[in-house]
């Protein structure tokens, strides 16, 4: 299935589990009580989506991007180690260096271009270009290895300082989306402890932050898919694994503080239809451009996750502990809900 096929068909899939997981509550009546602990369940399928789900989800992301060049940096210095230890010459290790990256021909077009046109640098063009250097005679061996092995040097020093650099992103990305959700407070929508006549006004909160965080959903899914259909099916795998149980927990909460059957339709519809239509935008947005990279995508998937921390701690959570329960305590249905998610992340995580 080409890419632009495969983004209508998780647009469609992405609203459909999402209307049907989130009008399961509107359609059904409930007690108090059993919307308090659906509620509570929704607040810790959140809370668990993003620390058990959408962190890791982007984490492994960005752990991807630059394992292949350190996966061939380890096998270089292999080699320079063999010739260290007068196992082989420079010469024998040029050509032991060559086979291992896959030569010229299977290496013709890496670094050059990559599947949107664009010039990127990689240690294996590097490396390749010096052996090239050899072969033409314009260096030699000895010389050539010595060009190999500062460019493997470097390119380890390099990454060092971008995992540094990269875990005070991450927590920039999860923050960003938290701040947002504070900003839209500051311009009107309320928080934390809220009187009667503030229930649709926090219902309206609430759907706006899962609005942000499902937009959030679609831009991931968007460039992945952008970037190749294999990648685009991990991001969408995860983020089905929660889409669902978000809704269920939206619609159970909205329901809960009573807000009109009509409107609370209306706000699923809107968070329903967030995603699909972000991913299908971001998609042909992206397609010709090389922005969508796993790091991209994985900082897409953080500031989503800041917006569920936000919407669970600030709007969900407050409103459950805000009532007497006695018989039902609701710090175990939050649990509950934690370990739903958990249980769906052992389920997927073939992926």
């Amino acid at each position: 299935m080409d890419s632009q096929t495969l983004i209508f068909v998780f647009a469609v899939i992405m609203f459909v589990a999402v209307a049907a997981f989130g009008y399961i509550p509107l359609s059904i009546e409930l007690s108090s009580v059993r919307l308090k602990q659906l509620t509570a369940i929704g607040a810790g399928v959140l809370i668990a989506s993003a620390f058990l789900v959408i962190i890791p989800e982007a984490l492994e992301l960005f752990e991807s991007h630059n394992e292949d060049e350190e996966k061939i940096a380890g096998s270089v210095a292999l080699v320079i180690l063999e010739v260290e230890h007068g196992d082989i010459n420079a010469t024998e290790a040029i050509e032991e260096i060559e086979e291992l990256i896959g030569g010229h021909d299977s290496h013709e077009h890496d670094g050059h271009e990559d599947e949107h046109g664009t010039s990127e640098e990689t240690l294996s063009k590097s490396i390749l270009h010096v052996i090239e250097e050899v072969e033409d005679g314009e260096i030699n061996a000895t010389a050539g290895l010595q060009e190999i092995e500062d460019l493997v040097s470097a390119t380890s020093h390099e990454h060092h300082e971008e995992s540094h650099a990269d875990f005070t992103t991450l927590g920039i990305a999860i923050l960003a989306g938290f701040v947002l959700m504070l900003l839209l407070e500051v311009f009107g929508l309320p928080h934390a402890v809220h009187h009667d006549e503030d229930k649709h006004l926090l219902g309206l909160s609430a759907t706006i932050g899962l609005v942000a965080h499902a937009a959030a959903d679609g831009l991931a899914v968007g460039a992945s898919v952008s970037s190749s259909t294999e990648t685009g099916a991990i991001v969408f795998l995860a983020i089905m694994l929660h889409k669902g149980p978000a809704a269920f927990g939206l619609s159970s909460f909205l329901k809960h503080i009573n807000v009109e059957a009509s409107k609370s339709k209306l706000y699923l519809v809107l968070f329903a239809l967030s995603s699909p239509i972000v991913a299908i935008l971001t998609f042909f947005a992206l397609k010709d451009t090389s922005l969508a990279t796993d790091d991209n995508i994985g900082l897409a998937l953080l500031f989503s996750a800041g917006t569920f921390v936000y919407v669970a701690t600030v709007d969900v959570l407050p409103e459950v502990h805000s009532h007497d329960h006695d018989n039902d305590p609701p710090v175990w249905f939050v649990l509950l809900g934690m370990f739903l998610i958990f249980l769906t992340t052992l389920i997927g995580h073939g992926h």
